[in-house]
């Protein structure tokens, strides 16, 4: 049973709607003949993406039904993040259905969102999350 529910840079169905979306034509021909396709990645090595995971990943998808949240929810994302635009995090609120659901957004904060600050508002909201256990 989930009593609560925090979240960093949430990012659902992002495989279908992030990943096969932004593919090219190219890299769709990749992954069908190959079984996988490297994408650049800003961390180091690439990241290898299989068929396999898009296609768990359309089994698993949470946006296209409703999504009820029945338990104290935090939503945490930075304006800055490249790999997550602050628009998903507004799509899952309005999406999201439940009794107490919050997002915060920090100005400048970017993926990581691992400075002093978004790591003191993290502690907070998993706080303020087990407060509300019952």
């Amino acid at each position: 049973m989930v009593a609560g529910l925090v979240t960093i840079a949430a990012a659902p169905d992002f495989t279908e709607d992030s990943m096969w979306a932004g593919f090219s034509e190219a890299q769709r021909a990749e992954l069908a003949a190959n079984g996988q396709v490297a994408l650049p990645s800003e961390y180091g090595d690439p990241y290898i993406i299989t068929q396999r995971l898009i296609e768990e990943g359309r089994s698993r998808l949470v946006l296209r039904d409703p999504l009820p949240l029945p338990f104290a929810v935090r939503f945490l994302q930075g304006t800055a993040d490249a790999d997550v635009d602050m628009s998903v995090a507004l799509r899952l609120l309005d999406h999201a259905t439940g009794p107490d659901m919050r997002l915060t957004l920090v100005k400048g904060a970017d993926h990581r969102f691992s400075d002093e600050t978004c790591l003191k508002l993290i502690e907070t909201a998993v706080e303020d999350v087990l407060a509300q256990v019952d």
